[in-house]
């Protein structure tokens, strides 16, 4: 049972971007042991997999436009000052510059609609995966996967609506 909980333990450092040495130290095992551990469970392949995810494209996306925007207000506020201090060669220097931001904003704005339309799943393909779920927890445990058809009915009502 011990080594089951250092195995979790160290696939949760793995998956939060810590090296295998690092792993072993802090979980205190041998580092060739977290490296079978990688190898024979798919870890790397998880982590890569979870780093490079959609969710994860999405959300930085949005914050470096976030941040674009942020900057484009700031050009915009000195704009502003500039036209009331008579200096229009400041003011269309910062047009330029908030014009440029605009158009990276824009370019941006189409890559993260990209990447959620290419990310999108059917229903049909929601629900084979969840089936296929459902099957191995029936295969696990009868008793969790009896407890569980409550649940599985409500959720897949829910996706249903959702996605359908």
């Amino acid at each position: 049972m011990a080594k089951q909980n250092e195995r979790r333990l160290a696939k949760e450092l793995l998956l939060q971007g810590n090296n295998q040495k690092e792993i072993a130290r802090m979980v205190k095992v041998q580092e060739k042991t977290i490296s079978q551990w990688v190898k024979k469970y798919g870890w790397n392949e998880e982590r890569d997999a979870r780093f490079n995810s959609a969710n994860t494209q999405i959300l930085s996306l949005k914050k470096l436009i976030g941040r674009l925007t942020e900057q484009r207000l700031t050009l915009i506020r000195k704009m502003e000052t500039a036209i009331a201090n008579d200096n229009l060669e400041e003011h269309d220097a910062l047009q330029y510059k908030a014009n440029r931001l605009a158009d990276e904003v824009s370019k941006y704005n189409k890559a993260l609609l990209s990447i959620d339309k290419e990310n999108k799943i059917s229903l049909s393909v929601y629900l084979d995966v969840m089936d296929s779920i459902f099957k191995a927890v029936q295969v696990y445990s009868p008793a969790l996967y009896m407890s569980l058809l409550d649940f599985q009915e409500q959720h897949l009502s829910d996706i249903s609506l959702k996605i359908g």
